[in-house]
C-alpha cells in the first residue's frame, strides 16, 4: 500500500495514429486510473490537431482507441 498522501500509479503508452493509420506519436505516463489515461488521451487528441485516433495502452492489453470524429470522445 502507498504511503498516506501519495497515490499509486501505473505505466500507460498513448500511441497517436495519422490519417493513414500509421503510428506517428507514442508518449509514456504514468496515470492513476484508464479513465485518466483516457481523459489525458482525448485532451492531447483535441489539442494536437494533426492526429486522427489515438490508442490508450496498458504493459499487456489494449484499453481503448478514441478518434478525432468521436463525440463525445468515447472509446471503442
Amino acid at each position: 500500500m502507498p504511503p498516506h498522501g501519495t497515490t499509486a500509479t501505473r505505466p500507460y503508452r498513448l500511441q497517436f495514429r495519422d490519417a493513414s493509420n500509421a503510428l506517428a506519436r507514442a508518449y509514456d505516463v504514468n496515470l492513476g486510473s484508464n479513465e485518466e489515461a483516457r481523459e489525458l488521451a482525448a485532451l492531447m487528441l483535441e489539442e494536437q490537431g494533426i492526429y486522427s485516433s489515438v490508442e490508450i495502452w496498458d504493459p499487456a492489453r489494449i484499453i481503448c482507441i478514441l478518434r478525432r470524429s468521436d463525440q463525445p470522445k468515447n472509446c471503442v
